[in-house]
């Protein structure tokens, strides 16, 4: 008989207690299987996805309404050529000898007498800038106007200076102050009114600071330095309305 503990046989104790795993060594796990998404967690990402593409429409759609908006209440100006004719077509000879730059200030303003400006006055104030071109209309002379005496002067007989343009420069003309009462509606043809005295105003300072002498001195040293290059000696101008001798 073979003993226990014998080899071939294992001793009886054994089956009972296996070997033990030395200290401090973690047992083996067994093989985990792969990790699923819960189908919650796509169900969130989805409803993200779909929040952040509503937003995005939303404010698109909303800066395109703002942008309608802004549009619509925006001041939109246009000039509509409903045509054009000629009325007039005549020579000019006239001789443009002097031109004044004229700046003017000037304030158009309606008031009541009971009524304080602050709730139904409308007042404005213009800048205007404007020429003035005078000279003489040579196409008013005869040929009686022109002829020589004895001596060999010539004399020459101009017609009167005038003013030939008074314009208002429109691109340098604007509207500095405007002021209208809480209660009262603008006066929308004031600033016409306004340019139209501007206009006037220009051509009259223009008059007061001697643009006619100014002209007249002019047209006598052109003309005569004209007539000295034609081989006039001596040439006089006649300011009065005598005839010239038969």
């Amino acid at each position: 008989m073979t003993e226990p503990g014998s080899a071939g046989v294992p001793p009886a104790g054994d089956d009972a207690h296996p070997p033990k795993e030395p200290a401090g060594k973690m047992p083996a796990l067994p093989g985990k299987p792969p990790r699923k998404i819960p189908a919650l967690a796509l169900l969130l990402t989805a409803l993200a996805i779909v929040l952040v593409f509503i937003a995005a429409a939303a404010w698109f759609i909303a800066h395109r309404i703002e942008q309608a908006a802004v549009r619509a209440v925006t001041r939109k100006e246009e000039t509509v050529d409903l045509g054009s004719l000629v009325t007039r077509i005549r020579d000019l000879n006239r001789l443009e000898t002097a031109s004044m730059r004229v700046v003017s200030v000037s304030t158009i303003r309606q008031t009541y007498d009971l009524i304080p400006n602050a709730l139904a006055g409308d007042e404005l104030t213009l800048y205007s800038a404007g020429d003035v071109i005078a000279g003489v209309d040579l196409s008013i002379m005869k040929s009686e106007d022109v002829y020589r005496e004895a001596d060999g002067t010539v004399v020459v007989h101009l017609p009167s200076p005038q003013v030939l343009v008074s314009r208002i420069d429109n691109r340098a003309t604007h509207v500095i102050d405007r002021r209208t009462g809480v209660f009262r509606r603008a006066d929308v043809g004031m600033e016409g009114r306004a340019r139209q005295y501007a206009e006037q105003n220009i051509r009259n300072e223009a008059l007061r600071k001697g643009i006619l002498p100014l002209a007249q001195t002019n047209a006598e040293a052109r003309i005569a330095g004209l007539l000295h290059t034609l081989g006039a000696a001596k040439v006089r101008f006649d300011v009065t309305m005598n005839a010239a001798p038969q």
